[in-house]
């Protein structure tokens, strides 16, 4: 694991109580970390792959836009916590909607719903969630209630947290990543939570390495086991406040992440217009 990451993961969330971590002892591990799997076709050409959008209609919109000019996209892989913390759950899950799509739910969509107590966040993402929850419709609840924890798609195993725990497991140390390839069988998995981009590849079977993607360069897949990150698109934590997401390609097989601006004045003045905490506003403007 880089300096960086290590360093970054006493900033992520804040939760007070990380929650159901899974007991190693009583887990099922499926395969070697580096053990090879049969190769399964994705159903789709391109998908924009976001993860973390948070309510911020800006950052998403800011999003699309700059996939759109990367060449498009055919479908959407939405890996969770599309609402909480940001202004405008509603318009983001409007926005989703729009696009076909798929999506998991993560930790902050479930509570905002009322599925998953709030006494395990911090007192801002509280506020915020409550806040939150009475935004939404009742036929935008059911859209997130629908969502599964947990999506396989062609050779993509895709959550939120983690494939062992999707709603609250990090996936920011060398502990969580070889727990992590040991629980899906596919040849990659797509996650969000941490708010941070990375490229996770197994060595061995006892451990693993972080790299930090660059951005716009196409990432080959071949036959490589990955963990894959997209970054945050509306509230990024690794000191870029640029909105951060992939692009999946099925030919030549790639994953390209890319950075785009987006207006966070906006988004801070609704914010505070809805009076939600400042702390959640400032860090926008900071990317922490």
């Amino acid at each position: 694991m880089s300096a960086y990451l290590a360093s970054t993961l006493g900033l992520i969330e804040g939760v007070l109580a990380i929650g159901s971590i899974v007991n190693d002892s009583t887990v099922v591990y499926y395969r070697l970390a580096t053990e090879q799997i049969p190769a399964r076709g994705p159903k789709v050409l391109n998908a924009l792959i976001v993860s973390d959008v948070h309510s911020n209609i800006e950052a998403f919109q800011s999003v699309v836009n700059d996939a759109d000019r990367h060449g498009g996209f055919d479908e959407i892989w939405s890996l969770g916590d599309l609402i909480g913390y940001g202004p405008d759950p509603s318009a983001v899950i409007g926005l989703l909607g729009q696009h076909k799509h798929k999506a998991v739910i993560g930790n902050h969509d479930l509570a905002s719903i009322g599925k998953l107590s709030l006494e395990a966040f911090n007192p801002y993402a509280k506020e915020a969630n409550l806040w939150t929850g009475r935004q939404l419709t009742s036929d935008e609840r059911n859209f997130l209630d629908r969502q599964p924890q947990i999506i396989e798609e062609g050779e993509f195993v895709m959550c939120h947290g983690s494939p062992r725990d999707p709603v609250w497991e990090y996936v920011v140390s060398i502990t969580a990543a070889v727990a992590s390839f040991n629980h899906f069988d596919t040849y990659r998995c797509l996650l969000g939570h941490s708010h941070i981009p990375f490229i996770c590849r197994p060595k061995g079977d006892d451990s693993a390495e972080f790299q930090t993607p660059q951005l716009g360069v196409p990432l080959p897949l071949n036959s490589d086991r990955m963990i894959i990150n997209p970054g945050g698109v509306g509230q990024p934590r690794d000191g870029d406040p640029r909105a951060s997401y992939a692009i999946y390609d099925s030919e030549p097989e790639t994953v390209t992440h890319y950075r785009v601006d987006y207006d966070i004045k906006t988004t801070q003045d609704k914010m505070r217009e809805h009076k939600l905490p400042e702390f959640l506003i400032e860090r926008l403007e900071f990317g922490r």
